[in-house]
Order: C-alpha cells, then structure tokens, then sequence
C-alpha cells in the first residue's frame, strides 16, 4: 500500500511539473521573412501624443491622449533589436488611447509644471501593412492594413511629467485579439515604456497639422486635431508575453507521469 500510495504521489508531482513548466516564444512573419524570437517592436522616436482636454491651472484634472507612431524594429524578448524595419516594403503602426487623471505637484505662474499621471483606461491597435503609407503629420495610413494585435491597458500609475524635462512612463496592458496568421502562438500581455519630449527637447520630430489617425478607423482615414490640443513627441518600445507553451521534454515528463498512472490502475486491478 505504500509504495502505491508513493507511486501516486510520484506521479502526481511529474504531472504537476508538466503542467507548469514551460517556454514563452513567438514568432512572427511578414512578406520578407519570419523571426522566431519576437519579443516586440522599437516605436520610431518620433512617434507623436495628442493630448485632449488637459487644464494645467487645476490639482487634478481627466484628460485623453492619443498615441500613434511606425515600428523601426523587431525585438526579441529581452528588448533588443533583431529586425530592422527602415526601408522595407511593408511597416508596423500602433494606434493607442488613454484617459488618464493628473495630479499636479507643482505651479509655477498658475500653470502647472510638475505633474503625476495615473492611467483611468485605454486600447491600442497595431497594424501590419504592406504598402507602407504612415504619415505622421497627418495621421493618414496609420490604421490600415491587417489588424495583427488588439489590447486592452490597465488602470495603473502612469508616471510623471516636467514641462522641462518631459515625462517617463510603463504601462501594462492585456492582449485580446491576435492574428494568429502572423504571430504565433498567441500573445497573451504587453508592457510598453514610454516617454514624452516637450519643447526644446523635442528632437526630429514635425507636430501633426490638421488631422491625426481617425478613432476606430481601419482604413487609415483621420480626424481633425481636437480644440485646445497639445501635441508631443512620444517614443516607446513595446513588448508582448506569449501563451505559455510546453518544452518538448516537459511533454514528454508528462507522457511518462500518464504512462505511469495507467500501469498503477492495471497493478491495482489485478
């Protein structure tokens, strides 16, 4: 009895191994080739935020922002590049909004020059698009294309922001559609970095004119600039945690742990 007792014990510890031990990878593919360690994209540097409703003259203030910008690189999972995107046939674009509620720290003059930002919601799509149209001052080819990934952000802290320095942030989000015809398996997460460049250091970077990428639009039409806007320069990089899948070894673990329990059943029947 006891050494079926420990035998069940055995087995039931290599299956909880196997069930839980395993590898996050994805891979991606477009029209000139598959990379089997995407981890994200490196957002171009002069990736653009439109800022909607903010009041600097108030302690705590609910504004939006509209995020937008085209993929310079593929990263793997530990955020370096491995693809360079410049001068390809095809691009990668990303749409994103958030409301967020700021919580001044500082007033100078009655303006508001040192802020804390805390993120109430948002959403981003990317695009995969093999005519490569993205113009960032008018926002038009931002949004067309294939949709490759949808994301829901989080309520978290959003970071800070410095009208001299400019702002930082890390936002945490949670994927809900992936096409699956160019990534796989599933994403399942994403984590982005950001930062905001405001005035003097803002480098390489031309403001929108007159319109920016249109709310929900999936043919890469846009809207007018909202009334009272502010626009920034906004750079990001971007990574995304793949579903877990199983190493071939723990597979095989968990072979041997049913294999197992189907002779401990027959020793038990006889």
């Amino acid at each position: 009895m006891k050494t079926t007792k420990s035998f069940h014990a055995l087995i039931a510890a290599l299956s909880l191994t196997a069930a839980s031990v395993g590898v996050q990878a994805a891979t991606i593919t477009n029209s000139l080739t598959t990379v089997n360690d995407f981890g994200g994209f490196d957002w171009a540097s002069n990736g653009t935020a439109v800022v909607d409703g903010f009041d600097p003259t108030v302690v705590n203030d609910t504004f939006s922002l509209t995020y937008y910008a085209k993929a310079t690189a593929i990263l793997d999972p530990l955020g370096n590049a491995i693809y360079g995107l410049v001068g390809t046939p095809f691009e990668y674009t990303i749409r994103a909004t958030l409301t967020e509620t700021s919580t001044c720290l500082t007033f100078t003059a009655g303006i508001c020059t040192n802020a804390t930002f805390a993120v109430n919601s948002g959403g981003f799509q990317i695009w995969y698009d093999t005519t490569p149209d993205a113009n960032m001052v008018t926002g038009a080819g931002i949004t067309d294309g294939d949709l490759l990934l949808v994301g829901t952000i989080l309520a978290q802290p959003g970071g800070g922001f410095n009208v001299l320095t400019g702002g930082l942030a890390t936002l945490d989000a949670a994927i809900t559609f992936t096409n699956t015809t160019y990534i796989n398996p599933a994403l399942t997460g994403s984590t982005a970095t950001t930062t905001l460049q405001f005035g003097s250091s803002q480098t390489g970077w031309a403001a929108p004119v007159g319109t920016m990428p249109g709310a929900g639009a999936s043919n890469g039409g846009t809207q007018a600039l909202p009334a009272g806007y502010l626009a920034l320069q906004a750079d990001a990089n971007q990574n995304f945690t793949a579903a877990t899948i199983p190493e071939p070894g723990t597979i095989a673990l968990a072979g041997i742990a049913l294999l197992g329990l189907g002779l401990a059943r027959r020793a038990r029947k006889a």
